[in-house]
């Protein structure tokens, strides 16, 4: 997970040469910024007011990324219905994200609050 008080250090001292784009593995606007000191220092300036809903973004994607990682990585499978063969199942029981959810907020990577929300997705 990334840490907001990272992100905001490196804008304030790196930011007009991208580091905190770098940093939320954001490497195509990183390289924009370093080309261009910080959109010639608009783009650094407007950063002030959203790298703290940028590091929630790059968090969330990358707990998607992870909670997808660690549900066998279904996401390119193909299945066949075959007539009078059982079916597997696509997804992990709900049990089983429960669990997983569990394990990532006593780790510390996710919050209360978005363990919460990925709870209530599950359950619903």
């Amino acid at each position: 997970m990334k840490s907001k008080s990272t992100a905001y250090i490196l804008w304030f001292f790196l930011g007009l040469l991208g580091a905190h784009k770098f940093y939320l593995e954001k490497v195509g606007i990183g390289i924009l910024y370093f080309f261009t000191f910080g959109l010639f220092g608009i783009g650094w300036f407007i950063d002030l007011f959203t790298l703290g809903s940028q590091v929630d973004a790059c968090n969330n994607a990358l707990f998607i990324r992870q909670m997808g990682a660690n549900h066998n990585n279904n996401v390119n499978n193909i299945v066949v219905n075959v007539p009078g063969q059982p079916q597997q199942a696509a997804q992990p029981s709900v049990t089983e994200q429960l669990h997983k959810l569990h394990e990532l907020k006593e780790k510390g990577i996710i919050s209360e609050e978005e363990y919460n929300i990925q709870k209530g997705k599950v359950l619903s």
